[in-house]
């Protein structure tokens, strides 16, 4: 024969449960009336669309973006000394050996593919280096289109 359960053992969903619980939410007084819409007012129909006229870029003149445009002519082209030859050849090459060689199924050795990395990644900061560096005295500082 089982006596009463104790407070400590009702479990969720037991009848005393409910009973507070419902208890607890008829004293919170809710006003849970919401107000009924208003219809909306007939729309008129949209007027039709006039024909497109022809967009030409000879008629429109924006002042505001010539204001941020400057026409900076280009320096002169560097020569290619072997230093350069040397530096593209390291940053296409591994990359291009590495690509070539898994396309056709050849396992490089992993000190081939650790040198090959080595290579392109001072190759590149060769190229990072050799940029120049022009203070505000040019007209074109601080964008200088990384000239070469």
């Amino acid at each position: 024969m089982a006596g009463p359960v104790a407070p400590e053992q009702r479990g969720p969903g037991r009848p005393d449960d409910d009973r507070t619980f419902d208890e607890i939410v008829q004293q919170l007084n809710l006003d849970l009336s919401f107000p009924t819409p208003e219809p909306e007012p007939e729309r008129e129909p949209e007027p039709e669309p006039e024909e497109a006229v022809p967009f030409e870029l000879d008629e429109v003149s924006d002042d505001r973006d010539d204001q941020f445009y400057r026409r900076v002519d280009p320096g002169p082209v560097r020569p290619w000394t072997g230093q350069r030859l040397l530096a593209a050849a390291a940053v296409l090459g591994p990359p291009l050996l590495l690509v070539l060689c898994t396309l056709s199924g050849f396992w490089l050795p992993r000190t081939a593919v650790v040198g090959a990395g080595l290579i392109f990644v001072a190759g590149s900061i060769w190229w990072i280096a050799q940029l120049p560096e022009h203070g505000p005295g040019r007209p074109d500082w601080p964008d200088d289109g990384a000239e070469l």
